[in-house]
């Protein structure tokens, strides 16, 4: 679920002149953040925000130093939000640390806020395959986390909402490979006899 989270970070389009998107692109991690703070726009706010949790996904194993970056993201998409409070990519990526904090902290209150944040999202923007791959992430990485019962009854993630929602991601986004990425990490979290299904998504990837 860790992975997959930071996975979610490294996807959609960034503007192409920009310090900080260039140096997203190129994962210029530390730069990225510098450069998007020293900007302070919106998107370079978001940017330097999603190079943190990326860091924290890939690159740190202490859970209180990984803790300590969300944070620092989150005050970074605090404040693209306060620029921009309407921002769909800035609400997104908070939603998305939100569910970094709950996957580090087991809180089941901020992976309910994780779901509500994304639903709302998909509400307002429902042809975008990030927020349904996120949600298919979502209820997969509840269920892998707690079990199928808890995360039902507790949390409210159900396991037919993973292939429900991957599915719909894969149907708006059919050529890219990161969503089918997604979806085959999500079913090897669940258990590893997906290892079908897993190499069935990912036929022809590559």
């Amino acid at each position: 679920m860790k992975a997959l989270l930071a996975a979610l970070l490294l996807l959609g389009a960034s503007p192409a002149l920009a310090d900080a998107a260039s140096d997203f692109r190129a994962g210029r991690w530390a730069e990225a953040i510098a450069d998007g703070r020293r900007e302070a726009t919106t998107t370079s706010l978001v940017l330097a925000g999603r190079a943190q949790l990326v860091i924290a996904g890939y690159q740190v194993r202490d859970k209180a130093q990984a803790l300590a970056m969300v944070d620092r993201a989150d005050q970074d998409f605090d404040a693209a939000l306060a620029k921009a409070p309407n921002d769909l990519d800035a609400q997104m990526q908070k939603a998305i640390a939100i569910g970094f904090r709950a996957k580090l902290t087991k809180g089941i209150g901020l992976a309910k806020e994780t779901k509500r944040r994304f639903e709302a999202i998909r509400a307002r923007r429902p042809a975008d395959p990030l927020v349904w791959a996120a949600l298919g992430g979502w209820h997969g990485g509840a269920i892998a986390t707690v079990g199928g019962f808890v995360a039902r009854t507790v949390v409210g993630a159900r396991l037919e909402e993973v292939d429900n929602c991957f599915g719909r991601a894969l149907q708006l986004a059919p050529e890219d490979p990161a969503f089918r990425s997604l979806y085959a990490m999500t079913l090897l979290d669940l258990d590893a006899d997906n290892a079908a299904r897993a190499a069935a998504v990912l036929k022809g990837v590559g």
